[in-house]
């Protein structure tokens, strides 16, 4: 098998940066040949392809027809999604783009389609998939050790400025509904029921709480917000099945904490009783790997070998249709179904 020959990353902001450097770390690995850097902001361009060695410009249509150049990593401003990743798939390069995939579902529907008539690679940056400890949990409730999933929860929460260009739907939530939908290998859930508070700006909300139901009586919460001070910066998941629950630190991806719990149902005189059978939790040590660099090499892979990514334009149209219907939710007040 050829190896890739080049990966240019579309934007080096915050979390472009990291992927600049996670490739760089390709490089150095041999999985990849080289990598470019493109932003408009040239001093921020410049300073970045000196840190890392790497060539640098400005103008990505540049890149368009850069033989070099197999694929890309737009983590770009989400708006300019949906022209960018367009323009290269058209153009024969293999595309990653960051979440969210766009702002629209129409949108996102399109770039689908694009993917499947010309042939080229769609992958979008949900990275909680590649995280060490969800592949453990999804890898155990698959196998059926957690039993029936009964309830998942999650939290993610901090203090600090509300964006501009987007609420913690978006920027945040995303990822919930995506994972909920991705560990019991459901494609969309019944319904969806969210509230959102928008108490800075009228049209950028800083909290969410989203409740989905999955199945007949499996139910997920997930609570996001900006405007949560007592905790620090919190990422967590929690899942509850008939037989054991797990929780996830998303910020320790070494581990999985296990809780061997579960109720037993009992008849006494024909009336049902239920007591707890509790046989202790446990934390189970994962080999550490950054979800972000598993991410792309699942990427370089899927480029190489034109196998299916892991989160797919299909996983990231239909990440955008969820993120919909919970801002729908929340406006209308009302459960929306699928």
């Amino acid at each position: 098998m050829d190896k890739l020959t080049g990966i240019a990353v579309i934007g080096t902001g915050y979390w472009g940066k990291n992927h600049v450097r996670t490739y760089s770390e390709l490089v150095a690995e041999g999985i990849i040949d080289h990598v470019k850097i493109c932003d408009i902001n040239e001093k921020r361009a410049q300073e970045l392809g000196k840190a890392f060695n790497i060539e640098y410009l400005t103008d990505y249509k540049d890149i368009l027809s850069d033989p070099d150049i197999d694929a890309v990593s737009i983590v770009t401003p989400s708006p300019t999604h949906f022209p960018l990743a367009k323009e290269f798939m058209e153009a024969g390069k293999d595309v990653l783009v960051e979440k969210p995939m766009t702002m629209d579902y129409t949108e996102a529907e399109k770039l689908t389609e694009i993917a499947k008539s010309t042939g080229q690679i769609l992958m979008v940056g949900h990275i909680f998939r590649h995280h060490p400890a969800v592949k453990e949990l999804k890898n155990r409730i698959d196998i059926g050790e957690f039993g029936n999933i009964r309830m998942m929860s999650s939290n993610r929460l901090s203090y600090g400025a509300p964006r501009k260009d987007m609420g913690v739907v978006y920027a945040l939530g995303i990822h919930e509904v995506d994972m909920f939908c991705y560990l019991l290998d459901v494609e969309y859930p019944k319904n969806v029921t969210a509230t959102t508070l928008c108490s800075l700006q009228s049209d950028i909300e800083e909290t969410a709480m989203i409740t989905m139901e999955l199945g007949e009586n499996t139910t997920a919460y997930a609570f996001e917000s900006w405007l949560m001070p007592a905790y620090g910066k919190q990422r967590d998941l929690v899942v509850v099945g008939s037989e054991k629950a797990a929780k996830i630190d998303y910020l320790k991806p070494q581990e999985l904490h296990i809780y061997d719990i579960r109720i037993e149902e009992t008849d006494f005189d024909g009336k049902t009783a239920y007591s707890v059978e509790n046989e202790g939790d446990y934390i189970i040590p994962i080999p550490y790997a950054e979800p972000l660099k598993e991410e792309l090499k699942n990427f370089v892979h899927c480029i190489q070998t034109r196998e299916r990514p892991l989160s797919d334009g299909f996983i990231g149209q239909r990440a955008v249709k969820m993120a919909e219907a919970v801002l729908e939710s929340a406006k209308t007040g009302r459960k929306v179904s699928f």
